[in-house]
């Protein structure tokens, strides 16, 4: 994929809001572009009022849990999951948005970012799922014409 130079800055800004996480596993970022501009950056950790992750917060995140396994313990919001409820709060209309993500989304971010009317999501990272679950990730995406694209190339930061 070739990303434009404004699709390596919104990368380059999702990395670096990845690394204001306070997640003790994985530090995430994620930016929804609206109309040319950013209108939110968030990263993953624990909710608003929370004890941080990484000093405790989620005992799931501090402890020896397989990656991908015992996700439903976790108390931790995903990025993407904290950039659409921060928009939600300011009032920020994510319809036909444009989220710049540091890792592939899991499919309940998918079917959150598809039900807050964000049209496409490109992501630096990639990961995978279970087949089972990546089954299912590519029938979402093909059955709602959603576009997800791995950005390739060095994001500027």
């Amino acid at each position: 994929m070739k990303n434009s130079s404004l699709d390596q800055q919104f990368m380059g800004i999702a990395l670096e809001v990845a690394k204001c996480s306070n997640c003790g596993r994985r530090k995430v970022g994620a930016v929804i572009v609206r109309d040319g501009r950013v209108i939110v950056e968030a990263c993953n950790g624990t909710p608003a009022g929370m004890t941080p992750c990484n000093e405790g917060g989620c005992p799931r995140c501090l402890s020896e849990t397989p990656q991908g396994q015992e996700y439903e313990s976790c108390l931790c919001i995903h990025a993407e999951q904290a950039a659409i409820a921060l928009a939600a709060q300011e009032g920020l209309k994510t319809v036909g948005a444009t989220m710049y993500c540091t890792l592939r989304p899991c499919l309940t971010c998918v079917k959150l970012c598809l039900q807050a009317g964000i049209k496409q999501i490109i992501y630096y990272h990639d990961t995978e799922f279970l087949p089972d679950v990546e089954e299912s990730y590519k029938q979402l995406v093909q059955q709602t014409g959603f576009t997800l694209i791995r950005c390739r190339e060095e994001a500027k930061r």
